[in-house]
């Protein structure tokens, strides 16, 4: 009997909290400013040119080798990109392309919302992947590359609590 009552105590306590779910895809959850998405290429901002330079080591390092990536030669010797391909099904978005990538080229973005109707909608191309690259601010503009801190709507939550504190 006393332990029909303790978890009808409990109920009680949590009836009257706030709800913690939001109205998906009316509401949007704010994603951690080090979020790890789906990986997109960078282009120059005044020529508007991938910043890739084709050395290879994005498609070398991945895990699951879900980067493909074919090389044209130019004619002064350098290679050029010609095709970049990258299938999102078999990505983990472990961000080790991003990391490994010498002139940055290759950044994990915020893009989480991924399912499609048809498995080819999970292969990405160069100029997709560019679009998504292109939403993205630049590092280089933002400041210094440094941690600016977290977002003010990070500071709490509707009941107060931190939600940078871990239990």
């Amino acid at each position: 009997m006393f332990d029909e009552v303790k978890g009808f105590a409990v109920t009680m306590k949590r009836l009257f909290r706030p709800n913690v779910t939001i109205n998906y895809p009316e509401e949007r959850r704010l994603m951690a400013p080090r979020f790890r998405g789906l990986p997109a290429l960078r282009t120059d901002p005044e020529t508007g040119e991938a910043l890739c330079v084709a050395c290879g080591l994005c498609a070398r390092i991945c895990p699951t080798s879900c980067l493909e990536m074919h090389v044209i030669p130019s004619e002064e010797g350098d290679r050029e990109l010609g095709e970049f391909i990258l299938r999102a099904g078999r990505c983990m978005f472990c961000g080790l392309c991003s990391q490994v990538c010498p002139v940055d080229a290759i950044t994990m973005s915020g893009e989480y919302e991924l399912s499609v109707m048809d498995r080819d909608g999970m292969i990405y191309t160069k100029i997709e992947l560019a679009a998504i690259g292109a939403q993205l601010p630049n590092w280089w503009e933002s400041g210094s590359g440094e941690f600016d801190g977290v977002p003010d709507a990070w500071a709490g939550t509707k009941s107060g609590k931190n939600l940078l504190h871990i239990p």
